[in-house]
C-alpha cells in the first residue's frame, strides 16, 4: 500500500491540562532520525571500539528518549551488544487504520537503530515485553538465555516510563498520575495559535491526587518492578560480575516541583532512588556490582507534549540554555564517558548521578524564574519559542527530519521490512 503523511497532526486537550495529543507519525522520518543519532555519534566518537568490547547490555524501555539514546551511546562509543525490552505497537498490515497499519514511532526507531548497529558487527535485538507482567518477564529471560548462550549482562539501563502497568498483587492494571500532593497547584502552559491569534498563556488548577492514585503511581514509576527483574535475573544467573544497573528518571527543579518532586510522581521517584540504593547493596553482595539512580535533564521526548506544563517549561528552558542544553543522546554519551568506561566522575552526596546539573545551575534557574514571573493568564506567548518546541516535539514523531520528502508516498510494506 502506498501512503503519504505530509504533516504532523495534533490537538490540545484542555480537560487533561491542555496537553498535546499527537494524531499521527511518519515512519520514514522516524527511521531517518534514529539513523541520524548513530551518524552523529560515529562522527564524534573518541575511538573505534571492537564489537562486544563493552559487553552485553539490556535496556528496558530502549525504544525512545533516554533509552534509545543510552543504547546508541553504549553501542557506538563503547562497542556494547544491546538488547531492548519494550512494549511497542507493531505494524498491523490488516488494519484499515493507516497509523495502526504502520505501527508506532518506537517500533520504527528500534528497526532503524538495530539495522545500523548490526551492520557495524554488533548484536542488537528487541523483544516486545510487558515489563510489569511476571509471566512475560520469565519468557523474556528465557529468550535472552537462548539468544545469547553462555553470556551474562554487563549492565542494565532501566529507562521505562510507562503510563500504566499490571499490578500482579491484584491482577489489575494501575496508572501513574501527574498530580500534586495534599493541595491543588496552579500550572502555566500555552495554547496553540487559533486563526489570526498566536499562542497564549493559560493557567490551570490541578487537583491533588488521591491515596489510590499515589499507590498506583509509586507502583508504575517506582522501584518495585525493577527489584523483581534483578531478583529474577540473578536467579537465572544472567548478571555478570561487576554488573552496573542504571535507573534513569527526572527529578525536576523548583519551577515544576508541584507536579514533580512535590507531587505524586515525586513519591515514585523517591521510591525509585531508595530501591536503586538497596539494589546496589544486593548486586555488590552477589556479583560485586553497583546500581546508580540517574537524574536526567528535561528533554523533548514523545511524552513531553502529554505532561501538563512541560511544553511551556521546555520552550523557555531551550531559550535560556541555548547551546548548553543536551538532548538525550548528548546526555547519555556524557554520562557513560564521565562516570563509566574509564571516567572518574563521582555521584553526588545522595549517591545520584546528576545529568540535570546544567539545567539546575543557579544562573539557568534564575533566568527561568524571571521568565515565568513575567507570564500571566491570557498574555501572548512568543511564537518563535512555541514553534521551536513544536518542531522538536514533531521530530519525535518523525516530522521535520532533514532529507525526508514529506510530499512523497512510501510503501507501507517496504518501510516495515526488518531486513
Amino acid at each position: 500500500m502506498k501512503l503519504a503523511i505530509p504533516e504532523f497532526q495534533f490537538r490540545f486537550m484542555r480537560r487533561a491540562g491542555n496537553v498535546i495529543f499527537p494524531g499521527n507519525f511518519h515512519p520514514v522520518g522516524t527511521q531517518r532520525d534514529a539513523e541520524g543519532m548513530i551518524e552523529r555519534a560515529l562522527a564524534t566518537r573518541a575511538h573505534t571500539p571492537e564489537p562486544g568490547e563493552g559487553g552485553l547490555w539490556l535496556i528496558v524501555g530502549g525504544s525512545g528518549g533516554f533509552g534509545s539514546a543510552a543504547r546508541v551511546a553504549l553501542a557506538v562509543d563503547h562497542g556494547a551488544h544491546t538488547v531492548n525490552f519494550s512494549f511497542d505497537a507493531e505494524p498491523n498490515p490488516e488494519s484499515n487504520n493507516k497509523i495502526r497499519k504502520i505501527g508506532s514511532p518506537a517500533w520504527h526507531r528500534n528497526l532503524a537503530i538495530e539495522r545500523r548497529l548490526r551492520a557495524m558487527g554488533l548484536a542488537a535485538h528487541s523483544e516486545k515485553v510487558d515489563a510489569f507482567d511476571p509471566v512475560a518477564r520469565a519468557a523474556a529471560i528465557e529468550e535472552l538465555r537462548r539468544r545469547f548462550p553462555g553470556q551474562k549482562l554487563a549492565g542494565i539501563v532501566w529507562a521505562l516510563a510507562a503510563p500504566r502497568g499490571l499490578d500482579p498483587r491484584t491482577g489489575k492494571t494501575v496508572s501513574s498520575t501527574l498530580k500534586p500532593v495534599g493541595k491543588p497547584a496552579t500550572i502555566q502552559t500555552f495554547t496553540g495559535p487559533e486563526g489570526d491569534e498566536g499562542p497564549k498563556i493559560l493557567e490551570l488548577a490541578v487537583e491533588p491526587g488521591t491515596p489510590e492514585e499515589a499507590v498506583g503511581t509509586v507502583w508504575v514509576m517506582g522501584g518495585r518492578v525493577i527489584e523483581g527483574w534483578i531478583d529474577a535475573l540473578l536467579e537465572a544467573e544472567l548478571i555478570d560480575d561487576g554488573h552496573t544497573l542504571l535507573t534513569i528518571s527526572y527529578r525536576g527543579g523548583p519551577l515544576n516541583a508541584p507536579l514533580y518532586r512535590d507531587g505524586l510522581i515525586g513519591l515514585a521517584k523517591a521510591d525509585l532512588e531508595y530501591t536503586t540504593q538497596a539494589l546496589s547493596a544486593v548486586l555488590d553482595r552477589a556479583v560485586g556490582g553497583k546500581a546508580f539512580a540517574v537524574e536526567g535533564p528535561a528533554v523533548i521526548t514523545e511524552a513531553s507534549g502529554g505532561i501538563p506544563g512541560v511544553p511551556l517549561y521546555m520552550a523557555l528552558l531551550l531559550a535560556v540554555m541555548g547551546d548548553r542544553h543536551e538532548d538525550p543522546l548528548d546526555s547519555m554519551r556524557r554520562m557513560f564517558r564521565d562516570y563509566f568506561f574509564g571516567g572518574a566522575a563521582e555521584p553526588d552526596a545522595e549517591g545520584l548521578i546528576r545529568m540535570d546539573d546544567r539545567e539546575l545551575a543557579d544562573d539557568v534557574q534564575a533566568a527561568l524564574g524571571e521568565r515565568f514571573a513575567a507570564l500571566h493568564e491570557g498574555a501572548d506567548f512568543d511564537l518563535g519559542l512555541y514553534e521551536r518546541f513544536m518542531a522538536g516535539y514533531a521530530r519525535t514523531r518523525g516530522f521535520g527530519v532533514e532529507g525526508v520528502d514529506y510530499s512523497q508516498e512510501f510503501d507501507t510494506d517496504e518501510i516495515c521490512e526488518q531486513g
